[in-house]
């Protein structure tokens, strides 16, 4: 299992499969990506619905499947520190922290604020900010 969590200064970097660290501005982390972002999503902090449920729905819908075909999203990120890490986000420090994880060949990033990515970790693509670029 790989979990790569960054909270200070600003959104930070962690490396996985295609993913790249590099420094910016004034010594702050930004996190890169070279891999192909075939999906956005959205989470709600209100419950209505929560980051696993965002999780595996956005997984089935790019691997093609039912959410009772995937493998157990479990092999991949603890599910209970991913909830509890969202859930005690306070916006107020103008950073959101970001985590990373490698599920199958598809690189997940979810960000604290509610923004979600799926990238093809096997189709490269330009080197560009993790959640640049327009919504997929």
């Amino acid at each position: 299992m790989i979990i790569h969590i960054y909270i200070n200064p600003v959104p930070n970097c962690y490396a996985i499969r295609q993913c790249t660290e590099r420094m910016v501005g004034h010594g702050q982390l930004t996190m890169y990506r070279d891999c192909t972002p075939v999906m956005d999503g959205w989470f709600e902090r209100d419950r209505s619905n929560s980051i696993v449920e965002v999780l595996t729905d956005m997984l089935a819908a790019v691997k093609g499947v039912d959410v009772t075909d995937l493998p157990p999203l479990y092999d991949a990120v603890d599910l209970d520190a991913l909830e509890q890490l969202f859930e005690r986000y306070d916006d107020s420090s103008g950073s959101a922290p970001i985590l990373g994880f490698e599920y199958d060949d598809w690189n997940v990033f979810v960000r604290a604020d509610g923004r979600v990515r799926i990238c093809d970790g096997t189709q490269l693509s330009e080197t560009a900010p993790v959640f640049s670029g327009q919504p997929v």
